[in-house]
């Protein structure tokens, strides 16, 4: 093979390669949006954007009596074996990496079994404008499961 060919076959591998990346993430494109519920003193919302190169970015707050009591800077990217990992970074503070253990469809589940809680995230989209988000993991000697039923709303 000559030289011109196997720099071009090799330029269509690495083309074919990162057009099979976008086209990963892109499986979450039913996730880009903004989200939320109404809770008894206040709302839970979570935005993310649009699955872009190898990411989407994301966020989530609690607001309870017009503050803000918690929030969380979220991504998803795909990962250097062929999944995925969400990053999540409460209070804007150290990240923790969790690996997708199942993605198929519009439901993805990543796990990090060293995290003390949560160990698992849950994302399913249930309709056109209903995802619920759901956290599990040990606490305080018992397993705590956190459900997260959100509709889509108006960004803000």
């Amino acid at each position: 093979m000559n030289k011109l060919a196997i720099g071009t076959a090799a330029l269509l591998l690495c083309a074919g390669s990162a057009q099979a990346q976008v086209a990963r993430v892109d499986q979450f494109a039913w996730l880009s949006g903004c989200w939320g519920f109404d809770t008894e003193n206040g709302r839970y919302e979570e935005v993310w954007s649009a699955p872009t190169g190898n990411s989407m970015l994301g966020y989530s707050r609690r607001i309870e009596n017009g503050y803000t009591r918690e929030f969380e800077f979220l991504r998803i990217v795909t990962s250097g074996g062929g999944g995925f990992d969400y990053i999540a970074a409460p209070k804007g503070e150290n990240p923790t990496r969790f690996n997708s253990v199942s993605f198929a469809g519009e439901k993805a589940v990543f796990e990090n079994p060293d995290n003390d809680f949560p160990q698992r995230i849950t994302y399913e989209k249930l309709g056109p404008d209903a995802v619920t988000a759901r956290i599990e993991g040990p606490s305080q000697g018992h397993t705590m499961t956190m459900k997260f039923p959100m509709k889509r709303r108006s960004c803000p």
